[in-house]
């Protein structure tokens, strides 16, 4: 159980200036995200899910500044050739998928993770694990004779341990958004040693996503991230290199929650269907994830045009065959065309089956919205 309080949360009205940096609060009325706006932007587009329109709202959340950040290092310059690789790995795509279309798109973003400290009294109990090698030797029939050779095996131990605890534990990753493991396997990990203390000027035109997950309901989830480090802790304190089946029964007291601000670039290319793919791009390593689709619309119509020529060329070379008899080389030409017009059916074949080939392998993390869902539903 916890003695502590949660941070208090609070109603932002839309007209209120936050943390006097001129920021606004605007909704997503697809997705129902939520984000911290300059009132200079213009911005008009959902530029997670891409689909909804922004509107200023009130929000619920807690008032104070966030504590840490983990500022950018892939800067905007950069964007271009994670594109352009991003891109060009795509043999027929929809037209709208280009680096230039993507670095239009492109919004900077903040996106908040919870770290909780507390102190965690109570009782414990495990099966420890100690290593230990033992020595046996193997029978090996060699040039015509059996030999001995020793050999040693690398075992554990294990063994029951119990006892009562009083630790702290620092730093424990708590989710702040419902869709946080969707959205850490699109980012790939972050070094979350090279934070820094948060202020005001690191900001600038970047938009801040909001918690959906306030500290009261992010704690049922802290609790096992808690357990699995006391878990550490305990099998450290028992000199045990391995533990399995950790049980605590503990209490939580001290409870601190500090805001922890994670950098991503969101953009978002419009398939066949007109529906925004969206991109993340993770703002410290690089690391770009989302759908990659090809267009089975293009691929459908390049393949009517090979069709076409290929049907034009074996007409011709029926023409060909037609004329053997006034002009004997008209045979090799026909043969030739035919060759040719085979040629040419088959890479339409090709064409319009491959895009819909390669969508269906692309089956990697992707920015799904709840209003998505709720359709899909």
């Amino acid at each position: 159980m916890s003695t502590n309080k949660a941070p208090l949360t609070s109603i932002i009205e839309d007209t209120q200036t936050l943390w006097g940096a001129g920021r606004k609060s605007m909704g997503c009325l697809f997705c129902r995200r939520i984000f911290l706006v300059p009132h200079s932007s213009t911005e008009s587009v959902c530029p997670i899910c891409g689909r909804g329109q922004l509107e200023t709202q009130p929000v619920r959340m807690r008032s104070a500044m966030p504590e840490l950040i983990l500022p950018f290092q892939i800067r905007e310059t950069q964007l271009r050739s994670i594109y352009d690789a991003f891109v060009t790995g795509v043999w027929i795509k929809p037209e709208d998928f280009t680096t230039e279309a993507l670095l239009t798109r492109t919004r900077a973003i903040y996106w908040p993770l919870w770290l909780v400290d507390c102190d965690v009294t109570g009782h414990w109990q495990m099966e420890a694990g100690f290593d230990y090698q033992v020595e046996s030797t193997k029978e090996a029939y060699i040039n015509g004779q059996w030999t001995s050779r020793k050999q040693i095996e690398d075992r554990i131990r294990w063994e029951p341990r119990l006892g009562e605890l009083t630790t702290h534990v620092n730093n424990i990753p708590v989710p702040a958004l419902e869709e946080h493991q969707n959205r850490e396997q699109m980012t790939g990990g972050y070094p979350y040693d090279q934070a820094e203390p948060f202020s005001l000027q690191q900001l600038d035109q970047t938009l801040l996503e909001v918690p959906d997950l306030p500290p009261t309901e992010a704690w049922p989830m802290a609790i096992p991230r808690i357990n699995k480090e006391v878990g550490e802790i305990c099998a450290q304190a028992a000199g045990a290199g391995h533990h399995r089946n950790f049980a605590v029964k503990a209490d939580y007291h001290k409870l601190h929650w500090t805001q922890f601000l994670l950098p991503i670039y969101a953009t978002h290319y419009l398939d066949d269907e007109g529906q925004a793919q969206v991109l993340i791009v993770n703002g410290v390593t690089g690391r770009i994830q989302g759908p990659r689709l090809a267009s089975p619309k293009r691929g459908l119509r390049i393949a009517g045009i090979l069709g076409a020529v290929a049907g034009g060329l074996f007409l011709l070379a029926l023409i060909g065959f037609l004329l053997i008899a006034l002009f004997p080389p008209a045979g090799l030409i026909a043969a030739f065309l035919v060759v040719l017009g085979v040629g040419m059916g088959i890479a339409a074949i090709a064409l319009a089956v491959w895009p819909g080939n390669w969508n269906r392998k692309q089956a990697g993390p992707r920015i799904v919205s709840r209003g998505q869902a709720n359709e899909n539903h």
